[in-house]
């Protein structure tokens, strides 16, 4: 049995934590350790077992807690190699000895989880996604992305489970009250994704039309986008089945899945 959870989702914090029972994984640390430890024990999962911590960027929404994490429990923080370098680092003060670095496309081993790191565009220094194999069960973590490339569709065509980002709904952007500069910020090629885009990765990976597939429908914004609108879009379209769960801003969801 594997228990997962989005813990939190939305600009004002995001993380996720997937566990076999023995072993977990943190992915994001956007808000207080102690709210983290709270809600990881509120997703019935021991944060004892909690193994490392797994970073997409360097966006304080992601990353905010990290080194904190880092320092009161001592485990490493996993990130991109070209991170060593990077000047936004030091304000985290992730120890150097807990400081791990991965390579995109490379597999990292910890325990029963295999993880791989893979390109996303996003305005943050060489940001991230996650497709994440524990046990028989895969996992996927694609958020913060302006673009759509190939192999997020394949990785997306293998997971049972998607934390997909939906950040945006064009309509409400384009008449919302964001400067100019900022609209085109979150709809370009370094942004967010959008309600269309969402669904076209389901579509193209073919996972709308699996059984047993859970989408998480995750970083919406709260100026542009909401709930109530998303959902209204799904239900307009044809043959999506997978079963899609639309994250509230800030609100915790807990799974397993056999």
């Amino acid at each position: 049995m594997i228990r997962y959870s989005v813990l939190a989702s939305g600009s004002s914090g995001n993380g996720y934590v997937i566990s076999d029972g023995e072993c977990a994984v943190l992915f994001d640390a956007g808000f207080s350790l102690r709210e983290i430890k709270r809600r990881v024990v509120n997703a019935g999962i021991d944060f004892a077992t909690v193994q490392a911590l797994f970073l997409t960027h360097l966006h304080p929404d992601h990353s905010r807690t990290a080194g904190i994490f880092a320092r009161q429990t001592l485990l490493p923080v996993y990130m991109h190699e070209s991170l060593q370098i990077e000047p936004d680092m030091a304000a985290l003060r992730i120890p150097v000895h807990l400081s791990h670095y991965f390579t995109p496309g490379l597999t990292v081993r910890l325990g029963p989880f295999s993880i791989v790191p893979f390109i996303t565009s996003h305005d943050s220094p060489n940001s991230v996604g996650f497709f994440i194999s524990v046990r028989d069960k895969a996992f996927m973590l694609l958020t913060d992305t302006g673009m759509i490339y190939p192999h997020m569709l394949e990785f997306a065509s293998r997971c049972d489970v998607l934390f997909l980002e939906a950040n945006y709904d064009p309509e409400l952007l384009k008449n919302g009250p964001y400067p100019w500069f900022l609209k085109q910020r979150i709809s370009g090629n370094e942004g967010h994704l959008s309600n269309l885009e969402a669904v076209r990765v389901l579509r193209e990976s073919n996972v709308a039309r699996k059984e047993r597939r859970e989408v998480y429908l995750c970083h919406l914004s709260k100026i542009n986008n909401n709930p109530e609108r998303l959902q209204q879009y799904l239900s307009e379209q044809d043959s999506l089945n997978a079963e899609c769960i639309i994250c509230r801003h800030g609100e915790q969801y807990v799974a397993e899945i056999d």
